[in-house]
This record gives C-alpha cells, sequence and structure tokens, in this order.
C-alpha cells in the first residue's frame, strides 16, 4: 500500500493529476484466508501499515465498477446485470409514451437496448438467462 500511494504521488506530480483517495476500493486477491485476514485487519500483509478507513476494501460477492466493468471475488454476473435490465426498462417505458411506429420501435430497440448492453456484454460477458430477459423484454416493446 506504502509503494502504490509513493507511485501514485509521484505519478500525479509528474502529470498534473489528481489522484481521489476518497474514491478508493481494493479488492483482495489470494486464498480466502488472505482476503478474510485483509478486510479484518485493514492489512495487505501482517507487518504493513493499516489501510486508511476512508479505502473500501470489497468482500467476496461485492463487485466493484472500473471503467465501466464489474469486478470481484465470487461476484453474481446476474446481479450486475439487473442494475443495467431496470435501466432498459425505465428507458423503454419512457419511449412508450411516445407511441412509436413499429419502424421506430426498431430503431427504440436498437438505440436503447443495444445501446446499454453492447459494452458491458463486450467487457462483462451476457449470461443467457439475462440473454432472455432481454429478448422477452423486446418482444413485449415490439
Amino acid at each position: 500500500m506504502e509503494d502504490l500511494q509513493r507511485i501514485l504521488k509521484r505519478w500525479c506530480n509528474a502529470s498534473g493529476a489528481k489522484f481521489n483517495t476518497q474514491k478508493t476500493e481494493i479488492i483482495p486477491i489470494g486464498t480466502l484466508e488472505h482476503r478474510v485476514r485483509v478486510i479484518e485487519t485493514q492489512k495487505a500483509k501482517r507487518d504493513s501499515e493499516e489501510i486508511p478507513a476512508y479505502i473500501h476494501i470489497a468482500k467476496d460477492g461485492e463487485p466493484v465498477r472500473i471503467l465501466g466493468t464489474w469486478i470481484g471475488n465470487k461476484m453474481d454476473n446476474e446481479n450486475v446485470w439487473s442494475v443495467q435490465l431496470n435501466k432498459i426498462d425505465h428507458a423503454l417505458e419512457e419511449w412508450e409514451k411516445s407511441n412509436p411506429t413499429i419502424e421506430g420501435r426498431k430503431l427504440i430497440i436498437q438505440m436503447v437496448v443495444g445501446g446499454m448492453t453492447q459494452y458491458l456484454t463486450q467487457v462483462q460477458g451476457m449470461p443467457t438467462s439475462t440473454e432472455k430477459k432481454l429478448e422477452k423484454k423486446i418482444r413485449k416493446f415490439m
């Protein structure tokens, strides 16, 4: 942790960038015992300094968002997609209010469903169950 902070400080000084440590999250890697110990002790190693309390340490099953994708130990990909499915539902409900034509509906599906799923599918992958839910939403909207 100390080495990382030193490197980041040097990089920020050289580049003029500012690193927001208040948004820092850590995903412990290694054995289950090690991950649990890091969370409980707030230390990366037994003899290292304590990780500051303002830095969030993700538990197993808790996803952390990085560059538009979700990563973490033992996370549930279904839960990651449920947020996106809710956004799609809301967007389609709003578009429904304008009573679009069939051609309009086709374009809306391409724009909303395609636009809201393309990147996440590429970087995260899409569970088969999510794909089926999307197909059902598309058929209903059409």
